[in-house]
């Protein structure tokens, strides 16, 4: 085989094996935040019931939330988590955030707070988190930059945010239905806690992104309550630069294996279609786009009639502009027919003298040349009739 065939040959493979359509990515990294307890515990969920569906997954630590977006922002790593109302995110990774794009929101998350003393009905904010010592998970990451926001558009003031280990008042984090974190608080002696409604709203109206929730309490247990609280979105984020199809086929794959996930866990009703995508933290992919548009018809479907008509009258038009051209050019080379009998009539006129010939000749260069001129001719044409010419000319002048 030759050389440059073979070379080809390996280039078009590696085109098609790298095209999106032929090929869709098959084999992703993903990202989680280190010391993360809710990202890793749907980790360890989401990547086995990838692998279990033909969809290899590795998965890559980072120190935070933002630095796990970060990565996926610049390249480092295919997909990662973050929760839909966390603005401070996109605003501490900058403009690389531009590159970030939705999947899908994969679960619901619910916020939680647990005090050392038993709460009768719903709480306020104020008389919560005022002057209290609050603890969180991680300090300097996702929950942290969440909670002071909320903390300074309701205006309480006087907190001070620290970790689990360091005698907090009060412990937050965004949690699961009826998850075992919150059972094991329960165990070391801490209470739920249920927010007033009239703090619920307002902060749910400052990010639409949050929404109210009610999480009923356990009919068979005396001590539950029911918690009145905000909900979530953890949105599943990858890479702009991912292939449509490819991000496609993963929707397929977890809208159509919900139920095999929801019988992990209640939080993954937060895998729907409906969802509102008007104010999610990163732009939807295309990929997702085109599987939520799936049940549509497509351009071409909703278009048929009339494409076929302008295809039709394409079609026409093309037709009557090729007859019209090959009239001009049959008349073109009847013209140069004719001039090519002319020039045989005068060479085998023996009754004419050569002088005449060379005249007569000579007249019908002109002619032609006008004609091609004027686009009567081919210029192909008429450069074969004065070659002609021109030779018969050459030869009567040497015989005179």
């Amino acid at each position: 085989m030759k050389p440059k065939l073979l070379a080809f040959i390996i280039f078009l493979t590696m085109l098609l094996h790298s095209c999106d359509i032929y090929a869709p990515k098959r084999a992703y990294t993903l990202v989680v935040p280190d010391h993360d307890y809710f990202y890793n515990y749907v980790t360890g969920q989401i990547v086995p019931f990838f692998q279990e569906n033909g969809i290899a997954v590795k998965v890559l630590t980072a120190a935070s939330v933002v630095e796990a977006n970060r990565m996926v922002a610049r390249g480092e790593a295919d997909l990662c988590f973050v929760n839909n109302h966390s603005i401070p995110v996109p605003e501490e990774i900058g403009v690389e955030a531009g590159r970030l794009r939705t999947l899908l929101p994969i679960t619901t998350r619910l916020f939680f707070a647990f005090t050392r003393s038993p709460q009768a009905g719903t709480i306020a904010a104020r008389k919560l988190f005022e002057g209290k010592k609050i603890g969180l998970e991680v300090l300097g990451g996702e929950a942290e930059f969440n909670l002071e926001r909320m903390l300074n558009i309701s205006k309480i003031t006087g907190s001070k945010l620290v970790g689990y280990d360091d005698a907090p008042d009060v412990i937050v984090f965004w949690g699961t239905f009826y998850g075992k974190r919150a059972s094991q608080f329960i165990a070391e002696g801490w209470h739920p806690v249920s927010f007033d409604q009239t703090w619920v709203d307002f902060i749910a109206l400052n990010n639409p992104a949050l929404r109210p929730f009610k999480l009923p309490a356990i009919p068979g247990d005396e001590q539950s309550i029911e918690i009145n609280t905000l909900a979530t979105d953890v949105l599943l984020s990858t890479h702009s630069s991912i292939g449509e199809n490819a991000i496609y086929e993963l929707c397929d794959l977890i809208f159509g294996n919900k139920l095999a996930l929801l019988h992990k866990d209640l939080m993954y009703q937060g895998i729907r279609e409906s969802f509102d995508q008007q104010y999610l933290l990163y732009p939807l992919h295309e990929g997702t786009a085109s599987y939520l548009r799936r049940d549509q018809p497509s351009f071409f479907e909703r278009y048929a009639d009339t494409i076929a008509l302008v295809l039709s009258i394409i079609a026409v038009l093309y037709g009557g502009i090729q007859a019209v051209r090959n009239k001009i050019a049959k008349r073109k080379k009847d013209q140069v027919d004719s001039y090519l009998l002319d020039f045989l009539d005068i060479r085998q006129n023996r009754e004419l003298a050569n002088e005449d010939k060379i005249k007569n000749l000579d007249l019908l260069f002109k002619k032609a040349l006008e004609q091609m001129t004027n686009e009567k001719l081919e210029k192909a044409d008429f450069h074969i009739l004065s070659r002609l010419i021109q030779q018969e000319v050459t030869i009567l002048k040497f015989r005179q």
